[in-house]
């Protein structure tokens, strides 16, 4: 995910300097004995992918839902499996591509394999194919229209918001491009020391004892990743010393939803007979910011806002309504502030970091974001 400010109220998306300086980054060769690809060798020990750009050709598209795809990308000859660490996640060049306002040129942006070739759900379509990988991308369209634009046409009003477009944003960069490729083209992926993760796994996680996942839109990705080893992985690597796992899922309506049957088959699976107390459950938590507000006048005839679309279709026991926030994460959450074992994972737009927990690449909670109010210490905090 890309970062965000907070200006006037409105989050103004920008792009990380780490990722613009990965475009310099050269391109990986045919050669095996080339400089480029003998400084990547050691790191390909970790993923098959190295420090250098390599062009890989797409083999397939599985549409997932209305805004979603599945795009599944083939390694180079011989090469069988990823080999991505559990926590890790890869860049993404998109040439060209990047928004005016962020300076042009070549578009990066992290993206999360959610299957590799040993992977197999057998329900979102994520069949791991020998020699693959497969990446989920929500396609971000756009919408509004520029209010500094806005200004300069005559004869029309514009509020306040001309330096921060409160009511626009502006198409994913990477996004779009990945959608718009076809069978055979390729698209340049690369792994470096960024993008092995905050926390090692599973050495990293030998002192937590329960997880809360907080996840929004697209950023359930890296969530499906780790649960599918902590639920499903060998016994050495599922850490079973983790006995309380709670996922969060925000989504706007229950059509959003992203990898919904593989996260119902782990919840049905893990949850304890139903009772809540199993060691996995899933909570949905449908609706946004400002999609329960209604204006209206005071009468004793007015009705409350529509339920988001789908909600009442979604399982009592793994549904919630509206924005994923501190009183959600106390309620629903897999233990308190107190339990040091507990850890909280976030992944979503910029937004979801800068209410609950500060900027995704500042380390430590910001002071008075949501998780600090409830009493979470720096360490708890993860932000993915």
């Amino acid at each position: 995910m890309i970062d965000a400010d907070l200006r006037f109220g409105s989050y103004v998306p920008k792009v990380p300097s780490l990722y613009k300086n990965a475009a310099a980054l050269p391109t990986a060769t045919s050669s095996p004995a080339t400089d480029v690809n003998q400084k990547d060798k050691k790191y390909k020990e970790l993923c098959a992918i190295g420090q250098a750009w390599m062009a890989l050709p797409l083999l397939s598209v599985k549409k997932h839902n209305h805004d979603t795809s599945l795009f599944t990308f083939s390694l180079p000859d011989g090469v069988p499996d990823l080999n991505l660490p559990t926590m890790g996640h890869l860049l993404v060049r998109a040439p060209e591509c990047e928004h005016k306002s962020a300076g042009g040129g070549d578009a990066i942006r992290p993206y999360t394999a959610v299957v590799e070739t040993s992977g197999d759900d057998g329900n979102d379509g994520l069949d791991g194919v020998p020699g693959s990988f497969t990446v989920m991308v929500k396609l971000y369209r756009e919408w509004g229209q520029p209010e500094s634009e806005l200004i300069n046409n005559p004869g029309t009003k514009c509020f306040l918001f001309t330096k921060t477009d409160h009511s626009y944003r502006p198409p994913g960069a990477v996004s779009n491009y990945i959608h718009s490729l076809n069978i055979g083209d390729s698209l340049e992926f690369c792994f470096i020391p960024l993008c092995r993760g905050k926390v090692d796994y599973p050495s990293g996680f030998r002192d937590i004892t329960a997880i809360t996942m907080i996840a929004v839109g697209a950023g359930v990705a890296p969530m499906i990743r780790l649960l599918r080893v902590l639920l499903e992985g060998s016994k050495e690597k599922r850490c079973d010393h983790v006995k309380k796992i709670r996922l969060l899922y925000g989504a706007r309506t229950a059509d959003d939803i992203l990898m919904r049957s593989t996260l119902d088959n782990w919840h049905e699976k893990y949850n304890g007979s139903g009772n809540g107390n199993g060691r996995f459950c899933v909570r949905y938590c449908v609706g946004s910011r400002w999609g329960n507000v209604h204006f209206h006048a005071k009468t004793k005839k007015a009705k409350g806002p529509p339920l988001p679309k789908g909600y009442e279709m979604i399982p009592e026991d793994r549904r919630a309504l509206g924005w994923v926030d501190g009183q959600k994460v106390k309620t629903y959450g897999a233990s308190t502030p107190d339990d040091d074992g507990h850890r909280i994972l976030v992944c979503g737009l910029p937004g979801v970091y800068l209410n609950l927990c500060g900027p995704r690449l500042e380390d430590g909670i910001e002071k008075e974001s949501q998780l600090h109010k409830l009493g979470f210490k720096d360490h708890q905090v993860i932000k993915l």
